[in-house]
């Protein structure tokens, strides 16, 4: 049988639940679905910042992590994050290269961070996988606009975990179709004019 805490417990969740799905019909809500997620866009609420760094944290730092670990990714999701999305992809385009902006900034971050923690061999290495796979998932979107996360990952010889983190701080969009999900560069037309129509 359950204690008088879990009951309490249990009645201040469900009233809380109540009281947001309450307040969400009363309000209204947008019905429309989109197929598209603009991580540049979604990377500006704290909450999104949070998913990307927790997923940086569980995929590149086994267990036994240590709290500054997470502490130091955290730093580099809302700094990266911080880089507004017009300057992101004004030099994307400009420059050629994908996440132009969000790309120095991570790259010059890492830098730093492979550096200062080589003395701790786990840090260091994870910083260090996290470096080569920014390197190598930019230099995939120098020859196309757009790839499924299949390609990417064989291209990269990474796993879809440690990808896919990346791909959100760098402000790519993703685009479902049915199961299957479409990655498509900040700089690429298709999301430029996405971006402009909204």
């Amino acid at each position: 049988m359950s204690s008088p805490k879990q009951i309490a417990l249990l009645e201040k969740a469900t009233r809380t639940l109540d009281h947001v799905i309450d307040a969400v019909v009363e309000r209204g809500y947008d019905e429309k679905p989109s197929s598209t997620d603009d991580y540049g866009a979604l990377l500006a609420s704290f909450e999104y910042r949070k998913l990307v760094t927790f997923q940086l944290y569980d995929s590149y730092f086994p267990p036994k992590r240590h709290e500054f670990e997470l502490q130091l990714i955290s730093s580099l999701v809302d700094t990266v994050a911080s880089i507004p999305a017009a300057v992101f992809l004004g030099g994307a385009v400009a420059g050629g290269v994908v996440g132009n902006a969000a790309y120095d900034v991570l790259k010059h971050l890492l830098t730093r961070l492979v550096s200062k923690s080589k003395p701790i061999k786990r840090t260091h290495d994870g910083f260090k996988e996290i470096q080569k796979n920014a390197d190598r998932l930019t230099k995939f979107f120098e020859k196309r606009s757009q790839a499924g996360m299949t390609e990417i990952c064989e291209a990269l010889d990474a796993d879809a975990d440690k990808v896919e983190p990346l791909l959100k701080l760098l402000g790519f969009r993703c685009r479902r179709k049915g199961k299957r999900r479409i990655w498509i560069a900040p700089d690429s037309p298709k999301s430029i004019q996405t971006n402009k129509s909204k």
